[in-house]
C-alpha cells in the first residue's frame, strides 16, 4: 500500500470518508461468518449516521437474534422446542430491531405516517415470481 505524500488531513486522520461520512461499523470478530454476514449487510444498508462503535453489542445480539429465529422455524415442524426458541428469539429480535432503530414503528413519526402513500398491490406476474422463487 502507497502512503500518502504530504500531510494527512483531519478527516484522514479522524477515519472520515471523503464525502464526510463517518467510517462504517464493523462486524466483532467474535461473530461466526454468517453472523458477520447479517451485520455487514444490516450496517451497508442502514444510513452511515445510524450506528455508532457503541452499537456493535448490541447489533451483534440482535443478528444472533435474526439467525437463531431462522433455523429455529426451520426446525419448529419436527421439534416442539423449537417453537419455544424461535417465540423467545423473535421477541429479543423486535425488541433489539426497535432500540437500534431497524424497524420502522421506530424510524417513522407518528404525526406525519398517514401522508405516506399506501404501497401498490402486486401484479400477479410478480406473486408468481415469489411463488416460483419459495418453491425451490
Amino acid at each position: 500500500m502507497l502512503q500518502q505524500r504530504g500531510r494527512k488531513t483531519i478527516g484522514h486522520r479522524a477515519g472520515i470518508a471523503v464525502n464526510g461520512d463517518p467510517p462504517r461499523l464493523e462486524p466483532p470478530s467474535c461473530l461466526s461468518k454468517p453472523e458477520r454476514r447479517l451485520f455487514a449487510e444490516i450496517v451497508a444498508v442502514a444510513p452511515a449516521q445510524q450506528f455508532v462503535a457503541s452499537d456493535a453489542p448490541l447489533l451483534a445480539s440482535y443478528v444472533q437474534a435474526c439467525l437463531l429465529a431462522r433455523s429455529a422455524v426451520r426446525r419448529a415442524g419436527k421439534d416442539a422446542r423449537a417453537l419455544s426458541t424461535w417465540e423467545k428469539a423473535s421477541r429479543v429480535q423486535a425488541m433489539l430491531a426497535t432500540r437500534l432503530r431497524l424497524s420502522p414503528h421506530s424510524r417513522v413519526d407518528p404525526k406525519v405516517i398517514g401522508r405516506h402513500q399506501p404501497q401498490q398491490r402486486l401484479s400477479a406476474y410478480e406473486q408468481m415470481r415469489l411463488d416460483d422463487a419459495g418453491a425451490e
